[in-house]
């Protein structure tokens, strides 16, 4: 009976580690921000600013773009003139049909601003294999007043002295891969002097989360790794 218990604790382990990985992408690419503003002043046209990041799969994420990477950047920014979050390569992967796209917020500066989701623009806009995520464009849908898409953002009075920041959601459309912070449930090890290996679940406010859903936290593989060794320690003590 004790064997039984140890190894349905060692079976938990496992499955513990595999549900952590599930939403993760096999693939990983490059996400930076692009922008101009209406004097074609603050630009950044490609992916090699401090500011970019790594996606790897459904999540939330932030890129960035400061005075000292963009390119002419000898003012405040004069409105928003391009504004897109451009996801290299990864076209096919993420498409309108299997993922939704949230912008969680925009700041300039530190400071939040204003943006309506229901407008914004997102996909293989130029069908170069790029997913983009379009906040504002003079040339896209976004700047077409006859469009439902036109302006997510106050384009005209958008202005940042210092920095741009923005930080967006990627989710599952069939609900498979949340998007919002994830929780995982640590796997703990009963007491020392217990000789039956007891399996248990913290409360949610005790529970490990993680912002980049697919991203096991250090913390939770521990607690699984942990688990596993005093199972096969008490399986071989009782041989």
């Amino acid at each position: 009976m004790k064997f039984k218990k140890i190894a349905a604790a060692a079976a938990a382990s496992a499955m513990v580690i595999s549900a952590m990985g599930v939403t993760a992408s096999a693939a990983e690419y490059e996400a930076f921000l692009m922008f101009t503003d209406y004097d074609w002043l603050w630009g950044n046209w490609n992916a090699g600013a401090a500011g970019d990041v790594t996606v790897d799969g459904y999540g939330t994420y932030t890129v960035s773009l400061d005075n000292t990477q963009a390119e002419n950047a000898m003012s405040a920014t004069n409105g928003a003139q391009v504004f897109c979050v451009d996801i290299i390569g990864a076209g096919s992967e993420f498409t309108p049909d299997n993922t939704i796209v949230t912008i969680d917020s925009i700041k300039t500066d530190g400071t939040e601003i204003k943006v309506d989701n229901s407008k914004i623009n997102y996909g293989d806009i130029e069908e170069n294999g790029n997913f983009r995520i379009e906040i504002r464009n003079a040339y896209g849908v976004t700047g077409d007043m006859n469009d439902p898409h036109y302006e997510p953002i106050d384009s005209e009075n958008f202005s940042a002295a210092e920095k741009i920041e923005v930080t967006f959601t990627l989710a599952s459309a069939d609900g498979s891969a949340p998007a919002a912070e994830e929780t995982v449930e640590e796997v703990t090890e009963a007491a020392p002097e217990t000789t039956e290996a007891a399996v248990s679940t913290p409360d949610s406010d005790s529970a490990t989360t993680s912002t980049k859903t697919g991203n096991t936290s250090a913390a939770a593989l521990a607690g699984v790794m942990a688990v596993a060794a005093a199972a096969a320690f008490a399986v071989k003590k009782s041989k």
